[in-house]
Order: structure tokens, then sequence, then C-alpha cells
């Protein structure tokens, strides 16, 4: 696929489709997907305001018996490299996350 075909789309006003997504995410520099990106927010959201929030991902276990094909992260019962956190290191990531003005905390683990 031409890189340059695909990138011209959305500065167009036209939707890519996901193959040409995953070209873009592939081999387009991260700079130029930003400047894509901007301009179609820019194009949705036209009064330039954008916004933010900041928040924490926090994955209190790591422990799960789903194995899902696609984490990498899990850990099956019994592992030695499982975890889970008690609540003192709960706690110390929630006060960590309102220092630095933390407005959202996702409690994350397995299943």
């Amino acid at each position: 696929m031409d890189l340059e075909a695909i990138a011209s789309k959305p500065l167009a006003g036209a939707r890519i489709d996901r193959a040409e997504a995953l070209e873009l995410y592939r081999r387009a520099p991260t700079p130029r997907l930003g400047r894509l990106a901007d301009h179609v927010r820019a194009h949705k959201h036209p009064d330039r305001i954008v916004t933010y929030i900041v928040d924490r991902n926090v994955n209190y276990t790591n422990i799960c018996v789903a194995k899902c094909n696609f984490c990498a992260f899990y850990r099956s019962v019994g592992s030695s490299e499982g975890y889970v956190l008690g609540f003192e290191e709960l706690f110390r990531k929630i006060d960590e996350t309102i220092a630095v003005g933390g407005a959202q905390l996702l409690l994350q683990g397995g299943h």
C-alpha cells in the first residue's frame, strides 16, 4: 500500500479502513501519525479545545485464569511471578495519584 495515498485520505476528510490504519501504524513515523491525528481532531472539534484527565491504571494482581491470547501480563495461579497488592500498597498508589492531580483510578486485575 502507498503510505502517501493512505495519509491523504484523512487530510481530505475521508475515512481509512482497518488495513490502511494498520499500514499507517506499522510504517508511518510517529510525528506523522500525530499530525494526522491532530488534523482529524481539529476537523471534528474545531474549537481547538482539547481536554485530558490525569488518571492511573493500577494492576492489583496479575494472577488470572482466563489465559487470553493477547495478554503477556498474566500469571497462572501458583506462579512464583504472580502477585496481589495489599491494601497499604493500593492506598499508597491512590495517594500518589492524588498528589499529582489525579482524578481517576482504574483498578484492573485478573479473572
